[in-house]
């Protein structure tokens, strides 16, 4: 009787076929990782925060604490000023209003150094009113610790509030942690980093116009919209925004 034979089949390799072949494999896998990096990774690798030039500072109001902080203000309306922070501010009390015709530019001398603002409790940083007109550079906005409660800039109904630089960063609050927007926000540059809000809108909450031309929104945090909580126009030129969370909904917008 005969028997029944199973055949075996054997691949072989040649040396040379496996010289140019591992190599080819290694660089499908290098070439397949980057591609979905580039599909599903954040992208803060690949972005590039403009640098914008601080403004110039002939005839700026030079101010160290919340007595002078104040004074330029008031001093401002029916003009346009540059204000430049050469220390920290703390606030006692209330925000720092910017008035109906005042024109300000807030910003530092130089950029080896950044100074804050900090809010008091249960009060905003900054206030925008309507006709007042705020552009920000180096400052940083923000809250002595997250137990301390406020947004960070608010602009109200026909206020402007214009970022070129600078930081907005935490500040928690009820709705729009960073920036809370009636009126009209554009970023150009600078982060808002950090904020929170317990329900809506951890970076920005928007019911105004609001453009996201450059600069950084992350690492924010809300119920619904960790990044930006839109109920207004939002335009979305360039910039980043990323890697923001949302208990409910919208992890980056909603």
């Amino acid at each position: 009787m005969g028997r029944n034979v199973k055949s075996k089949t054997k691949l072989h390799i040649s040396r040379r076929t496996a010289l140019w072949l591992v190599p080819l494999v290694l660089l499908l896998v290098v070439f397949s990782v980057t591609f979905y990096g580039l599909i599903m990774g954040s992208g803060e690798s690949s972005y590039v925060e403009p640098d914008y030039p601080l403004p110039a500072l002939e005839g700026a109001v030079y101010v160290k604490d919340e007595v002078e902080f104040r004074s330029a203000i008031d001093e401002s309306v029916g003009k346009s000023v540059v204000i430049v922070l050469t220390e920290d501010v703390y606030l006692a009390e209330s925000a720092l209003s910017i008035p109906e015709r005042a024109n300000i530019t807030l910003t530092i001398e130089n950029k080896d150094k950044s100074y804050k603002i900090f809010g008091a409790d249960n009060s905003s940083t900054i206030v925008i009113e309507d006709g007042g007109v705020l552009e920000l550079y180096g400052v940083i906005v923000t809250h002595a610790d997250s137990s301390i409660r406020g947004t960070g800039v608010v602009v109200n109904l026909g206020g402007t509030f214009i970022m070129y630089g600078g930081e907005i960063s935490g500040n928690t609050v009820k709705d729009g942690g960073g920036v809370y927007n009636r009126g009209t926000f554009k970023i150009y540059g600078g982060k808002i980093l950090g904020n929170k809000a317990t329900n809506f809108g951890g970076g920005i909450y928007n019911v105004g116009l609001f453009e996201l031309h450059e600069g950084i929104i992350t690492e924010n945090h809300a119920d619904f919209g960790g990044g930006v909580y839109n109920r207004g126009t939002f335009n979305r030129i360039g910039g980043l925004l990323d890697n923001n969370r949302a208990t409910t909904r919208g992890f980056n917008v909603y």
